[in-house]
């Protein structure tokens, strides 16, 4: 090679050798330039591209691992959920069906002491097969160690939460006793299986004669008595007084709870003033005895007021808030 630059050095050679020569060397370094920038530019892509699919991986392993991560904490959540859920059916099934019975040596005769369910078995969770009335007698069979009677229904066996059997039969559940009030106060809420014993201008003779005999009939276990007689004949207070705690006794050994409602205000009424109902009220509730509950309807209707149209009875709506009054009143 130094032989021939030395000869076109010294123009020895061809000159179309030499343009030959010179083409094809200029061509070779062309050519070496694209390789190594190609090879450079490949390399730098190889690189770029290496780090892109390094960070594509990298989001996507991310993503998937929040995923699974997701995914798991809903399945733990809602396998947790679900097995809350299971212990506590588990649980109120165990409390439902966990429980044995104590078979008495011989069927004995029960009351029912309100309107009650007779179920399938000792819980309120098992089927109804039917319902009994107050007063309704049934034949127990056994105790369970949960607290329910087991019964003869319909040639079945029943159970009976056993707060709702008693061994007495019991009495009318609201016995109401008095005079045209008393009355039209049932005509205006019905008779709501209330016994409701009451005349029409009637007083201390129809209380005595009448009615007292009605309440020792229809008394018993868990009856409530309600009395309001007086507006008739003010002055047989001390009549009233002294009948009623001549029954106290007899009715509490029954059973029953007793109440006297205090004679109920009138508006310009040409015989009877409110002083006058006062005055009786003041006297009667003073004078029974401690065992009489006292329903304060005079106090409560001055209050909150009464429509009347004649002066001494009300209108429908009056008799319906001062019913609602004395049962809200009530402590058996």
């Amino acid at each position: 090679m130094s032989k021939m630059i030395k000869k076109i050095l010294h123009g020895t050679i061809n000159p179309l050798l030499i343009t030959i020569f010179s083409l094809s060397a200029l061509v070779l370094t062309v050519v070496l330039c694209v390789y190594v920038y190609s090879d450079t530019m490949l390399g730098r892509d190889m690189s770029e591209g290496a780090g892109i699919e390094s960070i594509a991986i990298q989001a996507e392993a991310a993503t998937d691992s929040l995923v699974v991560k997701t995914s798991t904490e809903e399945n733990l959540s809602a396998a947790d959920d679900a097995e809350a859920i299971s212990l506590e059916y588990n649980d109120e099934n165990k409390a439902e069906s966990d429980y044995t019975v104590n078979v008495f040596d011989g069927n004995e005769t029960y009351y029912a002491n309100t309107l009650v369910n007779v179920r399938s078995g000792a819980g309120t969770g098992y089927d109804k097969l039917g319902t009994i009335g107050r007063g309704t007698d049934i034949t127990v069979t056994g105790l369970t160690d949960n607290g329910w009677y087991q019964v003869l229904y319909d040639g079945v066996a029943g159970y009976i939460s056993a707060e709702y059997l008693q061994t007495s039969a019991p009495g009318t559940a609201y016995i109401f006793a008095g005079d045209s009030r008393t009355v039209q106060m049932n005509m205006a809420v019905g008779t709501n299986g209330n016994k409701w014993i009451a005349q029409v201008g009637e007083g201390y003779k129809y209380f005595a004669g009448t009615a007292v005999p009605q309440i020792d009939a229809g008394i018993g276990e868990g009856t409530v008595v309600i009395i309001n007689f007086g507006v008739n004949d003010l002055y047989n207070v001390d009549k009233y007084v002294s009948l009623v705690n001549s029954k106290i006794d007899s009715w509490i050994s029954a059973g029953a709870t007793v109440y006297y409602a205090a004679v109920v205000p009138v508006s310009n009424y040409p015989t009877i003033t409110n002083a006058d109902i006062e005055s009786f009220n003041a006297k009667l509730k003073s004078g029974l005895d401690s065992r009489v509950g006292w329903l304060d309807g005079y106090t409560y209707l001055t209050t909150c007021g009464f429509n009347t149209n004649d002066g001494l009875h009300y209108d429908a709506a009056t008799y319906k808030n001062l019913y609602s009054f004395y049962m809200s009143n009530l402590t058996v």
